[in-house]
């Protein structure tokens, strides 16, 4: 069962400073930003990102934004270069300067291409309603659509996606008036979480504690990957892998400045 990490602030502190090198693991929409109406609406303000700056030049310190987000556009959304970026729900990122994509193959990046064509004309129809292509995945955004409209709008992407899903060709999670739709492979953002933890461990010739917070369902993939570290949930105490809950981003920013000043 989760824990208000409000509840015992000094434990969590007195952990932090067991370990000499820690790693800092953070999604971005829902977590540094509220979520937006339309992703290119969501906003760094200048404060948080003076304390991801500050965070990732303190010594031993290493700081990631792991998001859905395409990597290009993560990145001018974040705008630090001394951070590790994980995008695209992990199937690329840039690691101590080095870009990553996962190698699917040109028969998936076609198939991905083919569903974009399909949910565009199946639900043409309907106001407010977008496909984001981000190359190796793809989201379907529904958020300003009518409301009374939103049954039927997933009633008919479904019918699009589970003949894809059927051969096993992609997978989808439901996130905040969002589907995102990933090709089928094993990878996912806990297996690049776990990708950040041993590059970091590599450079520095130790393991970091980590610290992961996040408040969508593929950041579970993360929590549940990252049993030894503290893992937080943003948005309430609804049923996660991780061990504490967090209720907003405000409360995740308050935990951030708490991290810089000990």
């Amino acid at each position: 069962m989760m824990q208000y990490l409000w509840q015992d602030p000094d434990k969590i502190i007195s952990s932090l400073k067991k370990y000499h090198l820690k790693l800092l693991i953070l999604d971005f929409d829902g977590t540094l930003t509220p979520i937006a109406k339309a992703p290119e609406k969501a906003i760094l303000s200048e404060s948080i990102k003076d304390l991801l700056r500050q965070l990732s030049q303190k010594p031993n310190y290493f700081v990631a934004i792991s998001s859905g987000r395409e990597l290009g556009d993560l990145k001018a959304k974040v705008g630090l270069t001394s951070i590790i970026y994980g995008a695209n729900h992990g199937f690329e990122g840039e690691v101590f300067g080095k870009k990553y994509s996962y190698p699917l193959n040109n028969k998936t990046l076609k198939i991905l291409q083919e569903i974009r064509r399909q949910l565009e004309n199946k639900l043409s129809q309907f106001k407010g309603v977008f496909i984001e292509d981000k190359g190796l995945t793809l989201s379907l955004h529904y958020r300003l659509a009518h409301s009374k409209q939103i049954h039927k709008i997933k009633a008919l992407a479904k019918i699009t996606l589970d003949e894809f899903i059927k051969d096993g060709v992609i997978f989808t999670i439901s996130g905040k008036m969002v589907i995102d739709i990933l090709p089928k492979t094993d990878w996912n953002k806990g297996r690049f979480a776990d990708f950040i933890v041993k590059s970091v461990a590599s450079q520095n010739k130790s393991r970091p504690l980590i610290i992961a917070i996040g408040d969508d369902k593929t950041d579970e993939d993360t929590f549940n990957n990252l049993k030894n570290g503290i893992t937080i949930k943003v948005g309430g105490k609804n049923q996660s892998n991780a061990k504490y809950y967090v209720k907003s981003t405000k409360e995740v920013i308050q935990f951030l400045k708490t991290l810089v000043s000990c």
